[in-house]
């Protein structure tokens, strides 16, 4: 596909570009160009309303002998409407920065447009609005007003420069500059001070005179040991408890019977015993021998 759009062109060895006749256009042809409608219109034919912004192929001409300033060239385009093909005529209008309707068709109304100028130059007739009309020279006055004194300011500030010699500015304008760095200047020792007083404010681990302070942490690190000293006591006392609740202990019970009933003389012998391995086994086999005559006994008090 792009071997069809080629844009390099032959010219011949012999080409003289003098020899090429030039085409001279008339001084005022006309052209087609594409253009956007800039203005809301009504087609004085058919009533048709153009909107703003509608695209037409328009001719476009040099209004002949009109120039705005005497510098600045008003243009004229044709365009027809899309319903009727009428005729439609207007021209640019440089003095307002806007566009004039010839001929074909009738301006909409555009509230945007700066038609309170008109209202206020134009004066009452017949009983019209005298208040309006107050109004509007009371602002034009005003507006002559404030364009006087920004001119008096304007020749007064020039005749002030006219006055000062060059020499003068540029010694003005060192100045200024010398004083401008003579403030940053300052304002840098300034800082410099008060980062050494900073610097000199801050207290070492191995500087003289320094205090460590009591921190939160240290706190909770110390009654976080004291916690598990009394939580260590606490395990530690069950756990005695617990053996204590898993020594061996014999409950004789026959009839009615209670620990109670044991002679002290038993008693007496299994604390004596209990000091040593070799006694708590004597102190066993004793425990058993009573319970066996305990149990004898017992019998032929029934019988």
């Amino acid at each position: 596909m792009g071997e069809r759009k080629v844009i390099n062109k032959y010219y011949p060895h012999d080409l003289d570009p003098s020899k090429i006749p030039r085409r001279r256009r008339p001084k005022n042809d006309q052209i087609k160009v594409r253009m956007m409608l800039p203005m809301t219109l009504r087609c004085a034919a058919c009533g048709e309303y153009l909107g703003r912004g509608t695209k037409f192929n328009a001719r476009k001409e040099d209004a002949a002998g009109e120039r705005y300033l005497g510098a600045i060239q008003v243009f004229r385009f044709y365009i027809r409407c899309p319903r009727c093909s009428a005729e439609i005529a207007f021209k640019t209008d440089p003095g307002n920065s806007d566009y004039a309707v010839e001929s074909g068709a009738t301006r909409s109304l555009e509230p945007w447009r700066g038609a309170a100028g008109d209202d206020e130059a134009a004066a009452p007739e017949g009983g019209g609005d005298v208040m309006a009309a107050l109004e509007g020279r009371a602002r034009s006055g005003r507006r002559e007003m404030d364009a006087d004194a920004a001119l008096e300011e304007a020749r007064s500030l020039s005749a002030r420069r006219a006055r000062v010699a060059p020499a003068q500015a540029l010694e003005s304008l060192h100045n200024r500059c010398r004083r401008v760095a003579d403030g940053r200047d300052a304002l840098r020792e300034l800082e410099q001070e008060a980062d050494e007083a900073l610097v000199k404010s801050i207290r070492f681990r191995n500087a003289a005179g320094y205090l460590k302070r009591i921190e939160e942490e240290d706190d909770r690190e110390d009654e976080e040991e004291d916690f598990l000293a009394a939580s260590l006591a606490k395990t530690v006392d069950a756990k005695h408890q617990a053996h204590e609740k898993k020594r061996p202990v014999v409950i004789v019970s026959k009839r009615r019977c209670t620990a109670t009933a044991a002679p002290a003389e038993g008693k007496a012998r299994g604390d004596d015993l209990a000091e040593t391995s070799e006694g708590k086994a004597s102190a066993g086999g004793a425990l058993q021998a009573l319970c066996c005559s305990y149990d004898d006994a017992s019998d032929d008090e029934e019988s």
